[in-house]
């Protein structure tokens, strides 16, 4: 069939990703009517209902979903190639990139934020639109350009690129090695207050793990942040299980220590997903390519394989 009206595509695009006329209708500078108008004629023109008309509220019908996601890519490979043509011109602003990035709590805190300055600095036409999400849902916002996810070892997803594996150490302030009660051995958790991060399976895993007796791995603080569970150690409340995303920067400043070399390996991991249609993005490219040499400069200072 003819390729129906580009306005009318680009129209229903917005008011399907935004599930709202009047915003699209802000977006592309129009009035919602008009947006009303160009979306009616595209339904003529296929033959289909796109959306279900409600009260101050429309809906995707289930056959126009498909294609809102494939159109929504298919503007996101526009836009990529117009900011990499862009470039080359002379006479005008290069255009901010922006990238849209979902992310866990404890990767971006921890970990990451303190390296943005790196990749400002690397990239300072990129911006990034940041949120965060919870690892026990469904791995974040599906439409962010990239997702940093906790995933299986054993996961299989072949859009998923693995990052990093996770270790599991134990940490404290540097006052708990030291004094009467000072922990230099497993079984000195004994005198200590454990830390734990969302439930106490993980110390409970690796006391039996170790055999240590006389530790009762339940007992302790409950935190369902984990990084309101490593200020806990940083601030000499206890010893935390921790992995090595979450306490590489401690441990190089001196704020966190290992009261014993004692290292697990979990099955899981981070790894990254590109949404179907970023992956050719000018900014997705080059924050793509900063966290992979972010990660590789972790690996060395971890001692990781």
């Amino acid at each position: 069939m003819a390729l129906p009206s580009l306005n009318a595509i680009r129209a229903f695009e917005a008011a399907a990703r935004l599930l709202s006329f009047k915003d699209a209708a802000d977006e592309l500078r129009l009035t919602p009517s008009a947006v009303s108008r160009h979306i009616r004629s595209l339904e003529r023109a296929l033959g289909v209902t796109l959306f279900e008309r409600g009260f101050r509220q429309v809906q995707l019908t289930e056959k126009a979903q498909p294609y809102a996601r494939r159109l929504t890519d298919a503007f996101s490979v526009i836009a990529g190639a117009t900011d990499e043509i862009s470039v080359h011109g002379t006479g005008r602003r290069r255009r901010q990139k922006r990238v849209t990035l979902s992310i866990n709590a404890a990767f971006m805190n921890l970990w990451l934020a303190d390296r943005l300055p790196r990749f400002r600095a690397a990239s300072p036409e990129c911006e990034l639109e940041v949120s965060i999400h919870d690892d026990r849902g469904k791995g974040g916002n599906p439409s962010a350009d990239l997702r940093i996810l906790f995933t299986a070892d054993e996961d299989d997803d072949p859009s998923h690129l693995p990052l990093v594996s996770l270790m599991v150490l134990p940490v404290c302030a540097p006052s708990l090695t030291k004094g009467p009660a000072a922990l230099r051995k497993p079984a000195d958790l004994a005198r200590h207050r454990l830390l734990h991060e969302n439930t106490t399976v993980w110390w409970e895993e690796w006391i039996a793990g170790e055999g240590v007796r006389g530790v009762d791995p339940k007992a302790g603080a409950i935190f369902h942040d984990p990084t309101l569970a490593i200020r806990e150690a940083v601030n000499g409340g206890g010893v935390a299980l921790a992995d090595n995303i979450m306490v590489e920067d401690l441990l190089a400043r001196g704020l966190l220590v290992t009261p014993f070399p004692i290292r697990r390996r979990i099955p899981s991991r981070y790894a990254l997903a590109v949404r179907p249609g970023a992956a050719s993005l000018a900014g997705v490219k080059q924050f793509r390519q900063w966290l992979l040499a972010e990660i590789a400069r972790h690996k060395r200072a971890m001692q990781l394989s």
